[in-house]
């Protein structure tokens, strides 16, 4: 379970300015901004002001000139709609004209109209190839629409021609710190060391890139430039979120210190302080911060992370008081209910889960993420059909989810519905063709059907698993299930390299150390498969007695 960050109130804005003389229409003034935690979003908005040079070229139609004038004041008084439609008109009557597409372009990335903008900008450049600066706010408005190669592309192609170009290189930084090229981020933005400055939301993009390329001092150099915007106390909460995203700890809790006295609302810092805490798992101390906040501001998610922090100091009982404070003060918020559900099953207490997943599907008979955890708490006990219920109003609700499909077709699977768990298994390679879960838990079913002499299931699992393994290597399942039928099979070298992969990726597995140990034995490695026994009666405290001498468990 990750903790929720909960840093939403802290936004960043990224300005990238430049005023630059367009053709004969003056200058163009484009502002990119606003990026959000987690994943970056930036939401573009431009102010243009056209100031019209006043002399016009002869091949220009003086009516083009005259709607570009018209939306020059239009664009002053704000009303962006009526611009549009002058400059489109003014288009229409000189379509050769870059300048008058280059202002359309920007009109319409001032109402938020990327798409259309960025084709406009290009057919701009298909008249003036060489204009860096339409190809730069081309660059800035695919960075936007989050088409990052592209922008990566176009911004390319001005640094080859103006290795120098400052605002390009600023950008090119911000895009490769999206796509986490970290190494090429620093570089970009290091360069750039004044525009970086100008920017908060630049010097937390330098700084997160060098956390993430392990050098911390420089990283930490950079984050005390945000110094500079003491007056602005969402700044100094983004520069603790980099600094906690970068297990800098002890920089996060200082920033957030620094500004808790100034805060008009302290309680939110001292719990962003407690969720550092928590991340550095001193669990104790953030306990201790949650407490204090609580006897003045009892709040749902304050009991929420009490809970965890009791959860990972082994206090299960005091966790789950927690957990059902926070579900009473918040009986609308599912997190609430399906946090706690994953300490009780963590704690194998399923019936416990069962009914809280009850009563969660009572208080939201409309969430699907209520319905899933029920048909889970469900098949937990074995009420394999009540959880085939459960799984397919999830699905109902929303089909969205892989854990659902999979969950469902798990368990009709298990409540004996051959066909229509393989349906629901098919479909959901389809559905999520990238998930392997769908290729190794179905694979699994077939390698189970197998056992009776069906070729063709055993066949159609081994083809999912070697698929599934081909995507990602660090799959225990997938290679305890490879190893088990290269044992079946005879093929004794191939089932340990596999099973002793799984051992590694899954040394707490006791299946997997008893498969291990058949392996050893049947290779004549005695004394190897009797410690891989022995780890496996340990793991599963299963009495010596249980086992027989040739290491097979009895049936």
């Amino acid at each position: 379970m990750q903790v929720p960050e909960h840093w939403s109130d802290c936004k960043r804005t990224t300005i990238l300015e430049g005023s630059v003389k367009i053709s004969g229409h003056g200058y163009l003034l484009l502002s990119v901004c606003r990026r959000r935690w987690g994943r970056v979003t930036l939401v573009a908005f431009a102010r243009l002001v056209l100031v019209l040079a006043g002399t016009v070229c002869a091949a220009q139609a003086p009516s083009a000139e005259g709607h570009a004038n018209r939306a020059t004041e239009l664009v002053q008084e704000g009303n962006l709609r009526e611009a549009e439609s002058e400059l489109r008109s003014a288009v229409d009557l000189a379509p050769n004209d870059a300048s008058f597409l280059t202002s359309l372009g920007t009109v319409l990335a001032m109402q938020r109209k990327f798409e259309e903008s960025t084709g406009v900008f290009k057919q701009a450049l298909k008249i003036t190839p060489n204009d860096v600066t339409v190809r730069r706010y081309l660059a800035a408005n695919l960075w936007q629409l989050h088409r990052y190669s592209e922008a990566r592309q176009n911004l390319e192609i001005i640094l080859k021609e103006k290795p120098d170009d400052k605002p390009a290189r600023l950008l090119l930084g911000m895009v490769s710190e999206n796509v986490k090229d970290y190494e090429k981020a620093a570089q970009m933005l290091a360069s750039v060391p004044e525009q970086v400055r100008q920017q908060p939301e630049s010097i937390a993009a330098l700084a997160r890139s060098y956390y993430h390329l392990g050098r911390t001092v420089a990283a930490q150099a950079t984050l005390s430039e945000l110094a500079r915007f003491s007056g602005r106390p969402d700044v100094i909460l983004l520069g603790a979120q980099i600094a906690d995203e970068g297990k800098d700890y002890s920089t996060a809790v200082r920033m957030l210190s620094s500004i808790q006295s100034s805060s008009s609302d302290p309680w939110k810092i001292s719990y962003k302080i407690a969720l550092v805490q928590y991340h550095a798992q001193r669990f104790d101390e953030s306990q201790h911060t949650l407490l204090m906040l609580i006897e003045t501001h009892p709040s749902s998610e304050f009991y929420n992370l009490l809970g965890w922090c009791y959860h990972k100091q082994n206090h299960p009982d005091r966790a789950r008081q927690s957990l059902e404070r926070a579900i009473e003060l918040a009986p609308s918020d599912e997190r609430n209910y399906l946090d706690l559900g994953e300490i009780l099953v963590a704690d194998r207490s399923f019936p416990a889960a069962l009914g809280l997943a009850k009563r969660m599907t009572l208080a939201l008979p409309d969430d699907a993420r209520a319905f899933e955890f029920r048909g889970m708490a469900e098949a937990r006990v074995g009420q394999f059909s009540d959880s085939v219920v459960s799984y397919s109003r999830a699905l109902q609700l929303d089909s969205s989810r892989p854990e659902t499909l999979l969950g469902l077709a798990q368990a009709q699977f298990d409540a004996g519905m051959k066909e229509e768990g393989t349906e629901r298994f098919e479909a959901g390679l389809k559905q999520f063709p990238r998930d392997v879960r769908f290729k190794a838990r179905y694979a699994a079913i077939l390698l189970k059907g197998s056992e009776t002499g069906d070729a063709h299931a055993e066949a159609r699992a081994e083809s999912l698993l070697r698929s599934a393994l081909a995507s990602d290597h660090s799959l225990p399942d997938v290679h305890f299930e490879l190893g088990n039928l290269a044992l079946r099979k005879g093929r004794l070298a191939e089932a340990v390299r596999h099973l002793e992969e799984a051992e590694k990726l899954e040394p707490q597995s006791g299946e997997v150390h008893f498969a291990l140990s058949r392996a050893y034995r049947r290779l004549g490695r005695k004394d190897q498969a009797s410690r891989e026994l022995e780890f496996y009666r340990n793991l599963s405290n299963v009495p010596q007695s249980a086992v027989t001498l040739s290491g097979e468990q009895p049936r």
